[in-house]
């Protein structure tokens, strides 16, 4: 199926994970992909898998860069139809051992980051009547214990697409977000946790999750993907959780 042929999509945090799904989904099915993500081996991945998929290297704590990143896209596609904002980071830290670094980090990548990009892309998504989705968290309404900072920032996201698919909708541009639960990414990786700490917290996210696993992230990739098709067209400011049966 080539829902997305002519079409041009920016995904950010494409290095791996979620993302990398992502970009690769919509490059499959036909769409002209720019994979953003701070690292550049792992995006150089990303996009060897197919040549419909571009990568650039950007951070989205930098403005200068999100400019740059924006402006490339301009270059290699003339436009932009959707734009997913994946990028993220997760700190699990419970709030009695919170640094104000971790909150600055997870707040200016998940919350900041987020709306500098969608700002500076949305003239064009405007000018293809496109869409944007956002990347929430299931912990937005799951409350996990140790990751306050992580579904604090996300919550904020979640208000983001409620508000901006009101305001956006009588341009024919829609907003939705996915809110997806417990998936295997590597960004269970890149905690500051011990092997054992991380081992519990993984056992206590699995006994939360009525399907008793966690996702993977093609399983994420398959709902952006819809959304972002004409199949979803009267589909805005919605929330799709992706969380096997988690926020139940």
């Amino acid at each position: 199926m080539m829902r997305f042929e002519g079409k041009s999509v920016l995904v950010t945090g494409a290095a791996n994970g979620i993302g990398r799904a992502i970009a690769q989904r919509f490059a499959k099915e036909g769409a002209k992909v720019l994979a953003l993500d701070i690292l550049e081996d792992e995006l150089k991945e990303t996009a060897a898998v197919d040549e419909k998929i571009h990568d650039i290297c950007a951070d989205l704590l930098k403005d200068d860069e999100i400019v740059q990143a924006v402006d490339e896209v301009k270059k290699l596609f003339g436009g932009l139809d959707i734009l997913v904002n994946n990028a993220g980071w997760a700190p699990v830290t419970p709030i009695s051992e919170a640094k104000m670094e971790e909150f600055d980090k997870a707040f200016g990548i998940n919350t900041r980051g987020l709306v500098s990009i969608t700002t500076r892309a949305l003239p064009m998504i405007k000018e293809k009547k496109g869409n944007v989705i956002n990347i929430s968290s299931a912990g937005t309404t799951a409350n996990i214990p140790n990751m306050s900072l992580y579904t604090g920032s996300k919550a904020a996201v979640d208000t983001f697409t409620k508000i901006w698919a009101k305001e956006l909708a009588p341009i024919g541009v829609r907003v939705n977000a996915v809110s997806p639960g417990s998936i295997w990414t590597p960004i269970y990786e890149k905690t500051d946790l011990s092997e054992e700490e991380l081992k519990k917290h993984i056992e206590h996210v699995t006994s939360l999750i009525p399907l008793g696993r966690f996702g993977k992230p093609e399983d994420v990739a398959g709902v952006v993907a819809f959304l972002a098709s004409e199949e979803a067209n009267y589909v805005t400011g919605a929330i799709y959780s992706v969380d096997g049966g988690q926020g139940i």
